[in-house]
This record gives C-alpha cells, sequence and structure tokens, in this order.
C-alpha cells in the first residue's frame, strides 16, 4: 500500500509512560527525527537505549506556552501523554491535562503547520453502552455516556483532536487500543496473567466482560501505520481479538496447564470491593487483586470490537492473541494493579 505521508520529525508526547514507551521504538525506526517531549519523569537507561538518537524536551501540557518550542519544526505529532488512572484525587488536574492539555497541543500543532496529529485514544470510549452484546467497530457513534471520569475526559480529547481535522490542513487521526498486553510492562492485563501463572489468582471475577486485546506491538505499528497511511478525521481500533474473560481463563489453563479458579466472586461483590482501593498501599497483594469500583462499572459496560477498516486502509494484522499472552505467561509481564493504565 502506497505511503501518503513520510514525515521528517516527529513529536512524541508521554514517551516515559507505558504507552508512549511502546511506541517510541518504532517512531524511531521510520527514518525521522525523534523528539519526546517529557514533564518531571526522566527518561528510563532503557527507553534512552531503545531510542538512541532521540532529543529529549521538557514541556508542560498544562503551560501552553511551553508546547510551542516543543512542536517547532516538526511535522508529526504523536500524542500519548495523559494524567491516568481511574483512582484520583485531584480529578481537575487530570482534567486540565488529559483535555486542556491535549486541546492546548493541538492548538499548538497547528500553529507550527504540523501535518500530521495522532491522538492515542481508548476503545472503551466507543464499547461502553447500553447493549453489550452487540459489536462495535470504528464508525459507530460513541454513546456519550460514562462511568468513570477518567473514560470521559479520554472521550472529549478524542472528540477535540477530530474536530481538528483540516485545521491550517492539519490530519487529525485517533489510534484507540483497547486491554494492553505488553512483555514487561505493567498493565491490567500483564497483572491478571503474571497472578494467574503464579498460582495467586485465588477467584475468578468479571466472568462476563469483553476484552478487546490489543499487543503492544500491534500498537506501535498501527500508530506508524496511521501517520503514513491513515486519513484525516478517522478512529481506528489497534485491537486484536474481543474475547469475555471467562474465555481468558480457558486460553490461560491451556497455555500454563494450570486450572482456572473453581470460585467465583460476583460482579456486584466486586465492584463494592472496589471501594477499598484509594486507602489500599499501592504495593499491596491485595491492591493487584481489587480493581476499582469506576473500573468495574466501566469495564461491565464494554461491548467487543471489530476492526475491519483499520486492518484495510492502515494494511495491519495483529498477533495471534494466543503467542501474546504465551510471552506474558512465559516471565515477561509484570505485576500491575492495573487501575492506572486500561483508560491510559
Amino acid at each position: 500500500m502506497r505511503i501518503q505521508s513520510q514525515p521528517s520529525r516527529i513529536l512524541l508526547t508521554g514517551a516515559t509512560g507505558v504507552v508512549g514507551g511502546l511506541v517510541a521504538p518504532a517512531l524511531a525506526g521510520v527514518g525521522a527525527s525523534l523528539r519526546a517531549l517529557t514533564h518531571r519523569t526522566a527518561p528510563s537507561p532503557a527507553l534512552r537505549a531503545s531510542i538512541p538518537e532521540a532529543e529529549f524536551v521538557p514541556g508542560d501540557l498544562e503551560r501552553p506556552e511551553s508546547l510551542r518550542a516543543a512542536v517547532a519544526g516538526c511535522d508529526v505529532v504523536v500524542h500519548a501523554a495523559a494524567r491516568a488512572g481511574f483512582v484520583t484525587l485531584d480529578r481537575d488536574r487530570q482534567r486540565r491535562v488529559n483535555v486542556g492539555g491535549s486541546e492546548a497541543l493541538l492548538h499548538a500543532a497547528a500553529a507550527a503547520g504540523v501535518r500530521v496529529f495522532v491522538l492515542i485514544g481508548y476503545t472503551g470510549t466507543v464499547q461502553e453502552r447500553e447493549d453489550v452484546a452487540t459489536p462495535v467497530d470504528e464508525e459507530t457513534l460513541p454513546e456519550g455516556v460514562y462511568e468513570a471520569e477518567a473514560v470521559r475526559m479520554k472521550f472529549e480529547a478524542e472528540a477535540a483532536a477530530l474536530e481538528a481535522n483540516g485545521a491550517t490542513g492539519m490530519r487529525t487521526i485517533v489510534v484507540s487500543p483497547g486491554v494492553l498486553a505488553a512483555p514487561r510492562t505493567e498493565t491490567l492485563l500483564g497483572g491478571l496473567v503474571s497472578l494467574y501463572a503464579a498460582g495467586e489468582l485465588p477467584y475468578r471475577i468479571l466472568d462476563d466482560v469483553w476484552l478487546a486485546v490489543t499487543d503492544g506491538l500491534d500498537l506501535a505499528r498501527c500508530v506508524v501505520a496511521a501517520i503514513q497511511r491513515g486519513r484525516g478525521g478517522r478512529r481506528y481500533f489497534a485491537v486484536g481479538e474481543s474475547l469475555r474473560l471467562g474465555e481468558l481463563y480457558g486460553r490461560l489453563a491451556a497455555l500454563t496447564g494450570m486450572a482456572s479458579p473453581r470460585r467465583r466472586l460476583p460482579d456486584l461483590l466486586v465492584e463494592e470491593l472496589g471501594l477499598l482501593s484509594p486507602v489500599l498501599p499501592p504495593h499491596s497483594y491485595l491492591r493487584r487483586l481489587v480493581l476499582p469500583r469506576e473500573l468495574v462499572r466501566h469495564l461491565r459496560r464494554l461491548a467487543p470490537v471489530t476492526n475491519a477498516m483499520t486492518r484495510a486502509e492502515l494494511d495491519v494484522t495483529a498477533c495471534p492473541l494466543d503467542e501474546t499472552l504465551a510471552r506474558l505467561v512465559n516471565g515477561e509481564g509484570k505485576k500491575s494493579a492495573g487501575a492506572e493504565e486500561a483508560a491510559g
């Protein structure tokens, strides 16, 4: 498929975060200079090693004036930065960063003559709905009613990006992962798989919840393909297989040879236990097993995902789910409470 856009300099926000860290090496490999915006977290040695030629520049999404220098000279912006989390005591700041910061970056990019702006979205902004039996796709309209404020903010940032398409000739695109599965990365699904493989998952939860799984490698490839071939004003779904969580336990049993837990907690109990998550120590064992209430209520409203348009227009294919899970089962995943990642 013909490449319609070959960038010369790319700005990546959120490079020190989970999503940005997954995307950065792929961006560094497209033959363009890579500039990474950093806030307070210094790049890790591993990140510097993965993108050794990258230029790291300071910037703050709450200070629009700091973004002008960051976007200067760039023809592509990939916006992966966010203040993630379903449990936070500072919703106002989360909104200033996730919504206000995204809008400020869009304005700065348009003023600087950026040609392509890619926002890393979240499939859950479209998946969450009353009817959880009917699959959704890239052209399904969001219902706009959300159980979690963090997901609502994500939706608002996506809407701002799509509405900005065509501003001063800038092509805006949303690339949305589902539930991330990436080796050596702290994610909701990686934490669940690690607990299962270690024999430390005492019960089954949320059997009927739909998961649209995104391999970290697929997300990186999809972002690059969106820059090169994506159409402005589009939402693309960087997902592989959608399956119910109860089916996932069966996949893990086949991969590990370990039987699934026999006990199942009722969904309502899982939701009520989530009220404890704000007061649990960050690295406690119980924190790894308890999901925030807002996250549980959000997950219970997710529909399955299809992405035929993404595969056709971007010419991408997803890693087989069993291969993704096998990498996590073989000790390459990290245990995590997962709450801070799922909508980030």
